[in-house]
């Protein structure tokens, strides 16, 4: 259902040494390349996508880096020659990292379609939290209309934004955006997969609390999926559909009406706090 990951390299500056399980390592930068540059090499090329932020942050050889495959690896790295020529540059792998970033909880997030760059913040801080996959979803109420031009443009800056996001939180596994269903292809989907539990955050549910559902859900799931809807909320018809599938979960999040973009944050930090590993 995802597309294939663009590893057009990204990157993002971390501050401090990051620490790992093999010490720490006073590494400044992040990078993101295919899994298959990574496997069995000791020495790899960095093309001149990866070539140009090397340069911008006035890399030099000797200096340390970070390899992800965006799979769940990542590698401490060293530079060790520049070709100005080619644009690109060598570096060697050192070692794998033993890494704990990624949380025990796998949550798949049915997000409805929203305006402008409400969607790319959602992306952009869901990844940051830890989420696993994002699948963008049209709904009665979405407002954003894509032809499929226009689709596949819109799902390539948000895969690229995740990129981003997981590596600015150290992440080493990128989660993967699908391009966007409709409201009846998601259901089709939920029909022919075993489901696990959908957490659907609604403003006219009145009896269940999330923290209410969470507490009678012993033991705690390893893998959970999120559906929220876009401005507007999720249509009346639309949850009729939903309670026909079993494990579809209703909930209310309170007294007060959150926001299309701030519904999903809220409910991912809270299963991430008492599923996952978040504080």
């Amino acid at each position: 259902m995802c597309l294939d990951l663009n590893f057009a390299g990204i990157y993002q500056s971390v501050v401090h040494p990051l620490k790992y399980g093999l010490g720490e390592i006073g590494v400044s930068f992040w990078f993101f390349l295919p899994p298959e540059d990574l496997r069995r090499q000791k020495t790899v090329v960095l093309q001149e996508n990866i070539f140009a932020h090397l340069k911008a942050a006035r890399l030099k050889p000797g200096d340390d880096i970070v390899l992800a495959d965006g799979r769940g690896r990542a590698f401490a790295a060293r530079l060790l020659s520049f070709e100005a020529r080619k644009q690109s540059a060598d570096a060697a792998i050192l070692h794998e990292l033993l890494q704990n970033s990624e949380p025990p909880l796998s949550i798949t997030l049915f997000l409805g379609i929203t305006k402008g760059e409400k969607m790319d913040q959602v992306v952009r801080q869901t990844v940051e939290l830890g989420v696993k996959k994002i699948v963008p979803v049209f709904t009665e109420r979405t407002i954003v209309r894509l032809d499929k031009k226009k689709k596949k443009v819109r799902t390539r800056r948000w895969q690229n934004i995740a990129f981003a996001a997981a590596a600015q939180s150290r992440r080493s596994f990128v989660p993967g955006i699908s391009e966007p269903l409709y409201f009846e292809e998601m259901l089709d989907l939920f029909a022919g997969e075993k489901l696990e539990p959908v957490i659907v955050p609604w403003e006219e549910e009145k009896e269940t609390g999330l923290m209410h559902l969470i507490a009678k859900m012993k033991p705690p799931p390893r893998a959970a999926s999120i559906f929220t809807g876009p401005e507007g909320g999720i249509a009346p018809g639309e949850m009729d559909k939903l309670k026909k599938y079993r494990n579809i979960y209703p909930v209310t999040l309170g007294p007060r009406i959150l926001r299309a973009e701030t519904a999903p944050l809220a409910v991912m930090a809270v299963l991430m706090h008492l599923w996952g590993d978040l504080g």
